[in-house]
């Protein structure tokens, strides 16, 4: 686990000063007046700081032991849920759609009980509604309650 932990710290090192490197070529700009380089220029310094930790820490020999993938059940589930969610989402719209998967990846991935599932669906539903459709202005899918 250590000996990959070195090698994909180096990669994403080396990923980031690319990026960094591109994207200073496009122009950063000011915190003001942000150039096209200014997000991916920032991004890739924060990668390149946390695969900095990464690789210090795996020479240390202070990374913990992953989680096997012995148990592909979870995997499949999750990965037909995010299929199910890009089909659901323009019939059903953007705020039931994330309710259900929510809902459903609390349920059948977490094992979590009803109540506490159904609630948390329901708050990360009306939350991302109400940062990114309200406050943002950004346009999500209506669905069934645009029509």
């Amino acid at each position: 686990m250590i000996t990959t932990d070195r090698w994909t710290g180096l990669f994403f090192i080396l990923l980031s000063l690319y990026v960094c490197f591109e994207s200073w070529r496009l122009g950063v700009g000011s915190f003001f007046r942000p150039g096209a380089g200014f997000f991916p220029f920032y991004s890739s310094l924060f990668l390149g700081l946390l695969s900095l930790i990464l690789g210090f820490l795996s020479f240390r020999g202070k990374v913990e032991a992953a989680e096997s993938w012995t148990d592909m059940g979870n995997t499949v589930m999750v990965s037909l849920a995010v299929l199910g969610f890009a089909l659901l989402l323009t019939w059903l719209g953007f705020v039931i759609t994330t309710f259900i998967f929510m809902l459903f990846l609390l349920r059948a991935v977490e094992h979590r009980a009803w109540l506490f599932s159904a609630g948390t669906a329901l708050f990360i539903s009306v939350a991302f509604y109400v940062v990114f459709g309200l406050w943002l202005k950004a346009q999500f899918p209506a669905g069934i309650l645009g029509r």
